[in-house]
């Protein structure tokens, strides 16, 4: 059984409060299923956003990774939701500021959601968007705007030209630019 996305507090809450409502649906998810049920899984991944919500980047990294690794175990790696840990995890090391953990990070699993969803999921081009940008962060510019033009090309291939939002698409690989 997947989990829900149930919400573990709102985002608008104070941090504090956010966290410990977190940690209570944790504790009932564990004490309902056990520490690698899907559910206490989920509400670990919710609790480590709380942490990155709240920029103690430590604590979200540790639960990150704890809800990756148990999904993983439980789930397998090229599960739906084990591929989403993982990007959280990538995506909080960038905002942690650890850029070269992210971009490996990003980088394999860009090769993990492509395997496994194809070079076009909208999952895929999210992958191939934020090793862009963390690529553009570390000013490697010219691989950033190279992964901008092939995720355009992929995105107006799945949706079609005329699709509302490819001119949007199409206009995304000068953000890989110094100045875009």
């Amino acid at each position: 059984m997947d989990p829900a996305p149930t919400n573990g507090g709102s985002a608008n809450a104070r941090p504090e409060e956010r966290i410990r409502r977190c940690v209570a649906h944790w504790e009932a998810a564990r004490a309902a299923g056990g520490d690698d049920h899907p559910a206490a899984l989920w509400a670990q991944h919710r609790l480590a956003h709380a942490y990155r919500a709240a920029r103690r980047f430590d604590d979200a990294l540790r639960w990150f990774e704890a809800a990756t690794a148990g999904s993983t175990a439980r789930l397998g790696s090229s599960h739906w939701a084990t591929l989403r840990y993982r990007s959280s995890l990538a995506n909080c090391h960038y905002a942690a500021g650890h850029t070269d953990i992210a971009i490996a990070m990003f980088r394999e699993l860009l090769v993990a959601r492509g395997a496994a969803l194809g070079a076009n999921h909208p999952d895929t081009l999210r992958s191939r968007g934020s090793l862009a940008n963390a690529l553009r962060a570390a000013g490697r510019y010219t691989e950033a705007a190279e992964l901008r033009r092939r995720n355009v090309k992929e995105r107006a291939a799945e949706p079609g030209a005329e699709h509302c939002a490819t001119p949007a698409r199409r206009r995304n690989p000068a953000r890989a630019l110094p100045d875009g």
